[in-house]
């Protein structure tokens, strides 16, 4: 009986969403540049098809062949992941801000429990309505993404489907992070207007702040600036440059070997970017945008050749250089090793969020 409640509150919840004008807005802008992302994205992977092709074909020795990596299918999605972050976000808290604060202005909040229904089967049906409002959104952005690589004559392995699944699948806990504070906020204040600005406020701060701090300013103040090259090495750079130019010929300088200098330096940088890594991915932890960015970034193997993750905003993740695993190297098993911290903190932030609605909801004073 509970459970038939439980599901006609979401049932209700769920029609009300997508028969919603915001809804129906903010999901055909969604779907309008994920298809605008995904046709980018395209043009970029078959641009890089061909100079990867091009290369291959002009190789003089097989040495050379380690500077050519295939481009991956799954980069056309990194387009759709940045704007995911921002229109997914504005989704999910357009659903959510007003959830229970409309019923309070509305006083059907009293009305409604009023009647044989207890109070959790009323924010869980809520809930579920909301989350399976945006569940189906999403689906929709992912078959209509699906449909685009097949009408451009692309067709996913199995490998790259399992990755297509987890980019839909923490595009989904993107979008109900955001959409579990707005629920929150929508539950702890009176009035639906307070709610939307101080869930944009928390939007704006964790997806723009947060990992502006944690890429510069508060890393450097924790961890310091980066060690600079010591003069024996600059001296040692110069004279392996003045000797190319004399004879005309190429010299690799090695950094490895028997130089004690290259490995004191080495040794150094590594423990820098190790510390300055710990602090990025603590910080990371309070944002949801920068675990989407991190996850987003291996899935789509967005790497620079520094070693710098392309965040999906466009942003940017400080990455060892010393220790980064080629993203062409790494098969399904490497990314979601990489990736289980992003995930874990992806689940943990709305479940926080939204257990704080439910216990808010529960000890709600109601007059």
């Amino acid at each position: 009986m509970a459970a038939s409640r439980l599901m006609i509150i979401a049932k209700k919840e769920f029609f009300d969403h997508i028969r919603s004008r915001k809804f129906l807005l903010i999901f055909g802008i969604l779907l309008v540049v994920a298809i605008v992302g995904m046709i980018g994205g395209l043009s970029d992977y078959n641009k890089n098809l061909d100079d990867y092709n091009k290369h291959l074909s002009t190789i003089q020795s097989p040495l050379s062949s380690y500077m050519a990596e295939k481009p991956s299918i799954l980069s056309v999605f990194s387009a759709v992941a940045t704007y995911l972050v921002f229109v997914g976000g504005i989704l999910g808290i357009a659903m959510g801000f007003d959830l229970v604060s409309k019923e309070k202005e509305s006083k059907s909040l009293k009305i409604l429990l009023s009647h044989p229904v207890y109070r959790d089967e009323v924010i869980n049906g809520k809930a579920l309505g909301g989350i399976a409002a945006l569940g189906c959104a999403l689906l929709v952005v992912l078959i209509i993404a699906l449909a685009t690589l097949l009408v451009y004559g692309i067709v996913p392995d199995g490998n790259e489907l399992i990755l297509i699944m987890i980019f839909g699948l923490v595009s989904f806990l993107l979008i109900f992070s955001y959409f579990a504070v707005a629920l929150f906020l929508s539950t702890a204040l009176d009035e639906s207007g307070s709610a939307l600005i101080y869930t944009m406020i928390i939007f704006i701060a964790l997806s723009a702040l947060v990992p502006t701090l944690a890429n510069n300013t508060v890393t450097e103040f924790v961890v310091g600036s980066q060690p600079e090259l010591p003069q024996e090495l600059v001296d040692q750079m110069q004279q392996s440059v003045n000797k190319s130019d004399v004879s005309g010929i190429s010299v690799t300088f090695s950094n490895k070997g028997n130089n004690g200098a290259w490995d004191a330096f080495n040794e150094k940088m590594q423990t820098y970017w190790e510390k300055r890594q710990m602090v990025h991915d603590t910080l990371a932890l309070f944002s949801p945008t920068m675990n989407y960015e991190s996850v987003t970034a291996a899935v789509t193997k967005q790497y620079t050749s520094s070693g710098m993750v392309v965040g999906a905003s466009g942003s940017t993740s400080i990455v060892s250089s010393f220790n980064v695993v080629s993203a062409g190297d790494a098969g399904i098993d490497g990314i979601i090793s990489t990736i289980t911290a992003n995930l874990i903190a992806l689940l943990l932030f709305p479940a926080v969020f939204f257990g704080l609605a439910y216990l808010w909801f529960m000890r709600l004073d109601v007059r």
